[in-house]
């Protein structure tokens, strides 16, 4: 019997060169002839591609999400200090995410960030799937609402303010982008 295959799809970041990654998307949305969530097992972002991760993974079409950025990626951008771009996030995240949490995903997801303290990345999954033996302790984006998961990893300091979350074991954990890291390997 073959193997059921397990397909993923990682998205980084790169400010507006989403536009760029949404065009890519768009093409393999028409090849795949549905929503890419319904076609992959797991989609992964860092940054502007968290942003387009989670909308992905909660069932949006590229189109919509296309429809998203050119709308708000030049408020976001235009804001001239680093606290106005994260206020200026912070209203898009609230408009588009509001309360959603990492339960309301269609596929698995995971959102990278970086605790700022100790330079190691922090991943928001979405699914017990992805708990790797945790299942006791597992909690989907560890309680936080995908919102602010997008917030944190977008949080590219110095030039948007770092993010601190809450999670359920009322851990205060101050974040900045994901791709902000540097490291030698992750264990997903």
């Amino acid at each position: 019997m073959p193997e059921k295959k397990f397909r993923i799809l990682s998205l980084d970041g790169g400010g507006a060169k989403g536009f760029y990654t949404l065009g890519v998307l768009r093409q393999i949305e028409g090849l795949i002839g549905c929503r890419v969530h319904e076609r992959f097992d797991l989609i992964y972002g860092t940054s502007t591609g968290a942003i387009i991760a989670a909308l992905l993974a909660l069932g949006h079409t590229v189109e919509e999400i296309h429809l998203l950025y050119k709308k708000h990626v030049p408020t976001i951008m235009k804001q001239k200090s680093r606290k106005g771009k994260s206020n200026a996030l912070a209203e898009l995240s609230d408009e588009v995410f509001g309360k959603t949490k990492f339960d309301s995903v269609k596929t698995n997801i995971g959102i990278v960030a970086t605790k700022w303290m100790v330079e190691r990345p922090m991943i928001f999954k979405g699914g017990i799937a992805q708990a790797h033996g945790r299942e006791g302790t597992f909690v989907a984006g560890f309680g936080c609402t995908i919102g602010d998961a997008v917030q944190a990893s977008c949080s590219a300091y110095p030039f948007f303010e770092k993010k601190l979350i809450t999670t359920t074991a009322d851990d205060n954990i101050e974040l900045i982008d994901g791709g902000c890291h540097v490291f030698s390997s992750v264990v997903i």
